[in-house]
């Protein structure tokens, strides 16, 4: 039923950007941009509302809220973003049902990367420029989803030959 809906609304909408840019592209840029939308709600959430500003402390370690938002927001966006991807703008990738364990391990494998490069982003707009945590997490958002991809297009779902 989901799919069929998404499918609905892909097809609807890439009428107005037929002329600009492939479907491929298109498919991984709106459900991508779903996803994402998800993960900043998620993380959003989590700062604002339901971790304590100041932190947390775990066996004297200290973690940032906006450390343990990501890591909230990565861990839930994370199967969402596979199934998304893979059904919606990759599908012509997979090839056989077994092919789909090794499309996750790679998918996981880029997406592990991309929270590193967000984290990192992040915590320098934070840190040195001194931007608002939900801002940071968007700019860094972007930056990385541009990123991963190409890397999900010429790693993960590469057509095989």
């Amino acid at each position: 039923m989901a799919t069929k809906i998404i499918t609905f609304f892909l097809n609807l909408f890439y009428r107005l950007f037929k002329k600009f840019i492939p479907y491929q592209l298109y498919a991984y840029l709106a459900v991508g941009a779903l996803n994402t939308a998800l993960n900043i709600l998620i993380f959003a959430i989590s700062y604002h509302f339901i971790l304590p500003k100041d932190g947390v402390s775990i066996a004297s370690i200290h973690f940032e809220s906006y450390t343990i938002s990501l890591v909230i927001a990565f861990l839930i966006t994370v199967p969402t973003g596979f199934w998304l991807a893979r059904t919606f703008a990759f599908e012509a990738g997979v090839t056989e049902k077994t092919d789909g364990s090794k499309k996750l391990v790679k998918y996981f494998l880029v997406v592990l990367q991309g929270l590193g490069t967000d984290y990192l982003i992040m915590k320098t707009l934070i840190v040195v420029f001194r931007i608002e945590p939900t801002i940071a997490k968007i700019i860094s958002t972007i930056i990385t989803l541009s990123i991963n991809y190409v890397l999900q297009k010429y790693f993960t779902f590469v057509k095989k030959k």
